[in-house]
């Protein structure tokens, strides 16, 4: 019995067409197994703060205004020896 070369080069088209679909899904798995260590990388770094998230949380808050209470002793004020925050007196 002998085939038609209509058939044959259907059946020849039809196993290109498969073994390509297998050779491009091999090579898709082969690509994705190579990215992978790229990928869990970058997932890293995205938990990571960046450089200017690291220098605002260095930074020091803004100073607080320093007011005496009464009925306290004085505040010493850093940086200045020998002057003191005392309350004010408010004539009532």
């Amino acid at each position: 019995m002998e085939l038609s070369p209509t058939l044959v080069d259907a059946f020849v088209r039809h196993l290109e067409h498969h073994l390509f679909q297998q050779w491009t899904d091999a090579m898709d798995a082969a690509e994705a197994a190579a990215w992978e260590p790229v990928r869990r990388h970058l997932r890293a770094m995205a938990s990571t703060p960046t450089v200017a998230e690291q220098d605002e949380a260095r930074r020091f808050p803004p100073p607080r205004q320093l007011r005496a209470t009464p009925d306290w002793p004085p505040i010493a004020i850093p940086g200045h020896p020998g002057r003191y925050l005392t309350p004010l007196e408010i004539a009532a």
